[in-house]
């Protein structure tokens, strides 16, 4: 499949997120459809596809870790990743919360992309503890946001993703590693043919409204390779992060041409067992050349209670455009209602002019 072909398209924004895509891009290898997006000219590189975010508000030189330049700078010029999105049925974004860029851009992007009933799929890092509380309510405040805005989000916790041993250098390269190690596992099992098959389409209808989710991969070879598979994922602390139940899984097997049928059917088996959900869906990929004598296996599991069940998200196969059904108040998700188009209060990463009751996620009992 050649970048032309692809319905897919992968978008790095920010710094770190332009790092995870080249990653995921190297990982994959030819055929990939991916582009760049950032605040700062610096990230370019040459032959790269690259966008500059908010030229003419910040010159090329970056948000300067304020989410609310980042936002606005986005805000003003998202349009202009336009040029790399004909024919584009999916699109998957690579970001790190905190900055600047990173969570106000993203934002934005996962908007335009709704409006366009292109559904996103979001994979954002959130900082490490030690980086400071002011970085952690950056990472907070944009996450209910970017939710609302994309069909799909996957929150990865620096501090769960590689620990805190090694020195900051090596652990800044491990997380980049790790996110596109698990990023390009997922593009294969839609990119490439299996035996079960999940492609565009198919993910498209699983998408629509799917909410927040926990994702993780484990690679294994040898004797009871499918065994241990089961064994690592149920240990996996990046799928424990939340207490929330799980709604739907999604599990890929990825190997080549020695896949058993009883390792497929225990590895299904074994992940459906330990998370449960009330749908299971199962995808296969047999690609010898990149996969041979080892067995990799993904598996997302999607939270019940985060979003409601038939609500039309941007981007949903239900429509293609922004529709938004309003509550009992008659106050939209974004909680703006009539002044949905003016320009919003922001203080300390917050838009005030969302009731203080839907900001922190409270009931009200009428």
């Amino acid at each position: 499949m050649n970048r032309e072909e692809s319905p897919m398209l992968l978008i790095g924004i920010g710094t770190a997120g332009a790092a995870m895509a080249r990653g995921v891009r190297r990982a994959f290898g030819d055929g990939m459809r991916y582009a760049v997006a950032d605040t700062d000219a610096e990230t370019a590189v040459e032959g790269e596809p690259f966008t500059l975010l908010g030229g003419d508000r910040l010159s090329g030189r970056g948000a300067g870790g304020d989410i609310v330049a980042g936002r606005l700078a986005a805000e003003g010029s998202i349009k202009v990743i336009d040029e790399h999105l004909e024919g584009v049925r999916l699109a998957v974004i690579v970001t790190a919360l905190g900055g600047g860029t990173g969570g106000g851009a993203t934002l934005e992007a996962a908007k335009h992309l709704g409006e366009l009933g292109i559904p996103s799929v979001v994979f954002a890092t959130t900082p490490f503890t030690f980086e400071g509380d002011d970085r952690q309510r950056n990472s907070r405040g944009v996450m209910t946001m970017i939710e609302d805005a994309a069909n799909a989000t996957f929150f990865l916790p620096l501090d769960k993703l590689i620990g805190d041993t090694g020195n900051m250098s090596d652990a800044m390269r491990r997380a980049i590693d790790v996110v596109s190690g698990g990023v390009t596992l997922f593009w294969r099992l839609v990119e490439r043919p299996g035996y079960i098959r999940l492609d565009t389409e198919r993910l498209r209808h699983m998408l629509a409204g799917a909410g927040r989710g926990r994702f993780a991969t484990v690679t294994v070879q040898g004797p009871g390779r499918a065994d241990a598979a089961v064994e690592r994922i149920m240990r996996s602390e990046m799928l424990a992060v939340s207490s929330a139940p799980v709604r739907s899984t999604l599990c890929g097997i990825l190997a080549g041409d020695d896949l058993l049928l009883s390792e497929v059917g225990k590895i299904a088996d074994g992940v459906r067992g330990a998370f449960g959900g009330h749908t299971f869906d199962l995808a296969t990929v047999n690609d010898e050349a990149t996969f041979s004598g080892r067995l990799s296996v993904v598996v997302m599991l999607f939270e019940a209670g985060v979003r409601g069940e038939g609500e039309e998200k941007p981007g949903s196969v239900m429509s293609g455009h922004r529709r938004r059904p309003k509550g009992a108040l008659g106050i939209g998700p974004t909680g703006r209602g009539r002044f949905k188009n003016a320009e919003p209060t922001i203080w300390r990463d917050e838009d005030l002019d969302v009731p203080t009751f839907i900001r922190k996620n409270l009931s009200l009992d009428l």
